[in-house]
This record gives C-alpha cells, structure tokens and sequence, in this order.
C-alpha cells in the first residue's frame, strides 16, 4: 500500500498507527519514500524467511499452549531486537514525519498516544497483541495493542486536522462468513462482526469535508496468526490492488487466500482443536467443582 502512495506522488503531513500499523507506520515516519518503503519490505521479507522467527513454533498445538499458565505465547524481544536493528531512527523527534502510535491503557481502558521520548518502547506497546505478547510496561502503566478498543482510529486524524484520510487497513474483514456449528464458530463470528462494527462506525464519524481513501489488501488470506511465511504474495496483493485503486478510482475483488501450510483445512483443523481443548478444560472444571461440592 504505501508503495502504490509513494508512486502515485502521496505525501503524508502526518502519520498514525496502531499495533503493527505502528511499526510500519513509524518505518515510513523516519524515510517517507521509496527507501523507507524497501526498508519495510525487507523486514517483512526477513520474516517471511524465518529471520528472525518472531514467533516459533512448537511441539505443542497452539491450543494447548493457550490453556498453559503464562501472560503470552511469545517472547516480545525478538521483535524488539528486530525494531533497533531495522528501524533507521530511535526516537520520535528523529522522524522525517510527525507520527503518533496508540496502545490501550489497561488500568483505565482507554486509549493512550505516544508522540515523544523513545520510539521503540511505544511500538511495542501498541503491537502487544493480548495472549501472542505480554502487556508492556511503560512508566509504571501497563499497555496492551492499540486495535483492541479501535482499528483505524480515524477519529484522532480528524481531529488532528486530516482533509485527506489514507487508511492503510490490513485486517481482512470481509469474506468471512460461516455457518455457525459449533460454540466454537459462535464466538469467532461475534468477533468478526465486533470488528466490523468498530469499523463502519469510526468512519461513520469522519466529517463529509475529509476525504476519504481506504486501500484495498488485496486478498483474503486464511493465515495461521503466527505465519509469516506468505508475506511477501501478500505484499504484492497489497500493492497492485491499492495502485489500481489509486489510479482508477475502483479496487480489483480480493483474492480468496493465500492458506497457511497449501492445506485450505488447516484453519478449520486450528479451530477445532482450540474448541476442543476449551471444551476439555470446562469439563475438568466442572468436575472439580462437582468434587468440591
């Protein structure tokens, strides 16, 4: 997206993002133009090799690892590591761009911006996704991702002055609807509509004198939340429909896919394991409540 930007001669006035849109959004803050953009392409294509592995794997199925004691799955500095090698600038006074990130505030449940002092702790804080990374603790407060409350958080561009609105939004909202079977199936389909509803009602408050352009990703993709393996197909499903976008005015229909392991099922088999190991642990406790009785 922020290559079909930069060649169609779109210049920010300022940036903001939330939770990996922080991280991206402060790489093109410190070069905004096309070596800021290669910067970001070659981080994400060293994720995509494995180098890092931001998130290993393990022997354990995800569900299980879920139902383990713990605040996370994941090690957090291995992002960190990966941000000061990467990123050209470590502070926000260092950015070519003003730019603000958000993460949310889990005292107070709201949303908390940073704009100044060091960049990398505030990156962290707004991409700690709940369960994949723990809560970062930042002058005696803790944060968690900055998607939580909001996605797009049209409402503080606004406000900060926005005539022309670029949403660079990559969470794949559409095309996912399924019947619902199982629990399981329920509660993922109250998610989906939780975030489309966020969604539709942050632009519904954007004011009819700020235009507004939403890029388009390009795909739907059916990833595991822990592959990275693909990012590269996704970055150029990304690119050519928001250029076309951009150029015509009209954005080509998603492309169903890519899949994590060439196997289609295996988000399917993803949920059934998660529902059958929640299913396993109410029933253990049940029992011990019966037996406590």
């Amino acid at each position: 997206m922020l290559r079909a930007l930069v060649e169609a001669g779109v210049t920010p006035d300022f940036i903001l993002g939330c939770s990996v849109g922080a991280i991206n959004g402060a790489g093109f803050a410190a070069e905004p133009n096309e070596a800021g953009v290669a910067r970001l392409s070659r981080i994400w294509g060293r994720l995509s090799d494995g180098e890092p592995d931001l998130m290993p794997s393990r022997f354990v199925h995800v569900a299980a690892q879920m139902a383990r004691k713990g605040d996370a799955l994941h090690n957090p500095q291995v992002l960190a590591d990966l941000l000061h090698e990467e990123l050209a600038v470590e502070r926000f006074d260092q950015l070519a761009v003003p730019f603000s990130c958000v993460a949310t505030d889990v005292a107070t449940a709201s949303e908390h911006w940073f704009d100044q002092g060091e960049l990398i702790p505030a990156l962290m804080a707004s991409a700690a996704l709940p369960a994949v990374y723990p809560a970062m603790e930042i002058g005696g407060r803790e944060f968690i991702d900055g998607g939580v409350l909001r996605e797009i958080h049209a409402h503080r561009a606004v406000k900060a002055g926005a005539t022309d609105l670029y949403i660079l939004h990559v969470g794949h909202l559409n095309d996912r609807k399924a019947d619902v079977t199982r629990p399981f199936d329920a509660a993922t389909r109250a998610y989906w509509l939780a975030r489309q509803y966020r969604m539709a009602d942050d632009l519904s408050r954007v004011p009819d004198w700020c235009h507004v352009h939403h890029l388009a990703a390009g795909c739907a993709p059916r990833l595991r939340f822990d592959d990275f393996s693909r990012g590269r197909e996704l970055e150029q499903y990304a690119y050519e429909a928001s250029a076309e976008l951009l150029r015509t005015g009209t954005a080509p229909p998603p492309v169903v896919g890519p899949f994590s392991k060439e196997n289609p099922a295996d988000a399917e088999l993803e949920e059934e394991a998660i529902a059958d190991t929640l299913a396993s642990r109410l029933s253990e406790s049940t029992r011990r409540f019966r037996r406590a009785q």
